[in-house]
C-alpha cells in the first residue's frame, strides 16, 4: 500500500490542537454555547475547506493548515487591537473606549517596578490610595482595567527614572542642649 500524498493525509493530532487553540482565542469574546460554537466552526471549516469537509477532523493536512492560517491572521489582528487599547489605555488624549482587562505582563511589570523601588504589597497600596484616591483607586485591588493599571504603572516609572530622594534631616539647632 503506498502512502497517501502529504496533502490529503489526515489533519494531525498537532493541528487539530492548534485549530482548537486559536479558535478559543478568537470566539471568547462571543460567549457561544457550545452547540453554537461547534455549528459556527464546522461553518468556517468547510467554507475554507471549499466543501471538502464538514467537520474538523475531517481536514485534510493541507486544508487544516489553511484554517489555521486563517485563523491566526484573525487572531493577530484581534491582538494587535487589545495590544494598542492596553498600552494606550489612560494616557491623555486616549479615552479608554472599551474596558480592557489587565493582562499578567502588565500586572509582572507593576511587581517589578514596584519591586525596584523596594514597595512590598502594603507598600503599593499605600503608594496608591494617596496618589489615585481622585481617580477611585485604594489599593491593588481596585485596578479592574488596563487603564487603572497603567496609571499607577507610569506613576511609579517616573519615581524610578527621577531616583531616589535624599531623606531630609531633622533641622539641627546651633544651641547647646543642657
Amino acid at each position: 500500500m503506498t502512502p497517501l500524498p502529504k496533502s490529503a493525509a489526515p489533519i494531525s493530532p498537532a493541528q487539530v490542537q492548534r485549530l482548537q487553540a486559536l479558535w478559543h482565542y478568537w470566539t471568547a469574546r462571543l460567549g457561544l454555547e457550545p452547540e453554537a460554537d461547534r455549528r459556527l466552526r464546522h461553518y468556517y471549516v468547510e467554507l475554507l475547506s471549499e466543501g471538502r469537509a464538514a467537520e474538523t477532523k475531517q481536514l485534510t493536512r493541507a486544508d487544516a493548515a489553511r484554517v489555521i492560517a486563517w485563523l491566526e491572521r484573525l487572531s493577530r489582528r484581534r491582538a494587535g487591537a487589545e495590544n494598542q487599547a492596553a498600552g494606550t489605555a489612560g494616557r491623555h488624549g486616549f479615552p479608554e473606549r472599551r474596558q480592557v482587562r489587565p493582562n499578567a505582563a502588565a500586572w509582572r511589570a507593576l511587581w517589578a517596578v514596584a519591586g525596584a523601588l523596594g514597595m512590598n504589597r502594603q507598600k503599593l497600596n499605600e503608594f496608591i490610595r494617596n496618589h489615585y484616591a481622585s481617580a477611585g483607586l485604594g489599593g491593588t485591588g481596585d485596578l479592574r482595567t488596563m487603564a487603572d493599571l497603567n496609571r499607577v504603572l507610569w506613576g511609579l516609572k517616573a519615581i524610578l527614572r527621577r531616583g531616589p530622594r535624599p531623606r531630609h534631616a531633622a533641622a539641627t539647632s546651633d544651641r547647646k542642649v543642657a
